[in-house]
């Protein structure tokens, strides 16, 4: 009975294999050549992170950022600005891209990206480096991408 199984349980298991990791890294490369051909170097967008943590993290948040460099990380519905200590959990998109680099490199058990058509950065960003361990997914959506002068 068990050995019936087997081919039944696996067939729901959706692991990233290596052919799935070379089609990412390719859909990262394109991404990112359109993003740095055609983003403005200065530009602000809108993060915001699904997860188990407290609100301040899960209000989106407009970036401001200047040659990859966050200069200010403001909340989109107040425009108070985001605590220190919260500062790390809102990336430029220059990050997202090492963040989906990263989980490629560390062959994470599932990725799931969308990439805006325009600028090429990343839009949705789902990442489970280990389906056994509980609450380490980065899920994170993006919008809004402008050019900041």
């Amino acid at each position: 009975m068990l050995a019936a199984l087997v081919p039944t349980v696996s067939a729901c298991v959706n692991l990233t294999g290596v052919d799935d990791l070379d089609r990412e890294q390719d859909r990262l490369d394109r991404a990112w050549n359109r993003f740095e051909s055609v983003a403005p170097l200065a530009y602000t967008y809108t993060v915001r992170v699904s997860c188990e943590c407290p609100t301040a993290v899960t209000r989106p948040v407009t970036v401001w950022v200047d040659r990859g460099v966050i200069e200010y990380l403001l909340y989109e519905d107040d425009g108070q600005p985001v605590p220190f200590s919260y500062a790390s959990s809102f990336p430029s998109a220059e990050e997202l891209f090492d963040r989906i680099q990263d989980a490629i490199e560390r062959d994470a058990d599932e990725i799931d990206v969308e990439y805006d058509s325009s600028y090429g950065y990343p839009t949705s960003v789902y990442i489970d480096y280990n389906r056994g361990i509980a609450d380490e997914e980065l899920s994170i959506v993006t919008w809004g991408l402008r050019h900041w002068e």
